[in-house]
């Protein structure tokens, strides 16, 4: 059973490309299709989601692309899970026993602190498995 679908992982992978060339403004759809391998397709329509949510933004042209609408450490990924799936719900508990009730929103409150990391805290990790890479090297 998967419990999250591709297309957020492609919408995490997204972001996670664009906060990582955050210095080079905006990037087109192609490179980060071919970065995150994302069909570029696919790409099109998560990114229009993600517009939508407010995290990324977009300009036209050749110089064009997208680029993310706020900084790393503002996007959390619960914000990209709401912001392609809707608000996250684990289940309807409200008609269940109250212990089950309490268990419930006890799991759910967990659920949303896990996914609170932001994407800054992706990129320092990043960065920590890079370096310990080169220097095995």
């Amino acid at each position: 059973m998967k419990i999250f679908s591709e297309k957020i992982n492609y919408a995490l992978s997204a972001i996670f490309e664009l906060a990582k060339n955050e210095y080079k403004g905006f990037i087109q759809i192609k490179e980060i299709a071919k970065a995150q391998n994302i069909p570029q397709k696919f790409l099109e329509k998560l990114l229009i989601s993600l517009k939508r949510a407010g995290l990324v933004e977009s300009m036209r042209g050749s110089q064009g692309g997208y680029k993310l609408s706020k900084s790393p450490d503002q996007i959390t990924i619960m914000d990209i899970l709401v912001g392609i799936e809707g608000k996250v719900k684990l289940l309807d508990y409200t008609k269940n026993d109250t212990v089950l009730q309490v268990y419930w929103k006890e799991v759910e409150l967990k659920f949303q602190k896990l996914f609170n990391s932001t994407i800054e805290n992706l990129i320092q990790e990043d960065k920590k498995i890079r370096n310990k890479l080169s220097f095995q090297i």
